[in-house]
């Protein structure tokens, strides 16, 4: 299969991209793992225009992988700046990392990455100071490929719309990672020792090699 080439997506790929959430939901151990706010058909459709942008990789006109780059409004239900009280004029600035999609049977070919690093530059053409993105605690590949690009995990709890997610959080010019000789580590499934280093001021900046533990270094959002 030849290189995938990336595009912007609009209403004529809404069949594919359905199609593709089908493969992805189908593969889920756990459907909790992945939602897209407002049901699939009614996000998909809303980010082809000025509040959300859609960008795909196809291979031979097949649709491989998806991400999607919200521009929310400050106080919008699906703004992640809420989970980290950011005041309005902060919250109406972000660019959201708000969904992404690979299909199973195209895993670990550098697709996710390559739609990270994509959207952060989308961000930047659009003009957003600032990135937020969710993951399930439980996806750590997903968590692992969002710290390589630069995020640290900043919130950890249940959103409005009943998820239990991670919020993590970069600059879009420069990465989030401090420096870390002084880490403190918290197991992966260790929510609660997770929350309780976020609440001390410490973000998550890196995983180790050998297991899904996250390392909290001292840090603080910096002022808008």
């Amino acid at each position: 299969m030849s290189d995938p080439t990336l595009r912007r997506l609009n209403a004529d790929d809404l069949p594919a991209l359905l199609a593709l959430h089908g493969a992805v939901m189908a593969a889920l151990p756990d459907p909790g793992m992945f939602r897209l706010f407002g049901g699939a058909e009614s996000f998909l459709t809303s980010h082809f225009g000025a509040r959300g942008e859609s960008l795909g990789l196809f291979s031979q006109g097949q649709l491989l992988a998806y991400g999607s780059l919200t521009l929310p409004r400050a106080g919008d239900a699906d703004n992640y700046a809420a989970n980290l009280a950011w005041p309005a004029e902060r919250a109406g600035r972000v660019a959201l990392l708000s969904a992404a999609m690979v299909d199973p049977a195209h895993r670990g070919r550098g697709l996710h990455p390559a739609l990270i690093q994509a959207r952060l530059e989308l961000a930047r053409e659009r003009g957003a100071p600032e990135v937020l993105v969710r993951a399930a605690p439980a996806n750590a590949q997903s968590r692992r490929s969002l710290l390589a690009h630069g995020f640290a995990v900043v919130w950890l709890g249940v959103q409005a719309e009943g998820s239990l997610r991670h919020v993590m959080w970069r600059p879009t010019q420069i990465a989030a990672r401090k420096r870390d000789e002084h880490l403190h580590w918290a197991e992966a499934d260790d929510l609660a020792g997770q929350q309780r280093l976020l609440a001390t001021g410490c973000i998550g900046v890196r995983m180790r090699l050998d297991d899904d533990a996250i390392g909290f270094a001292q840090a603080h959002l910096p002022a808008p």
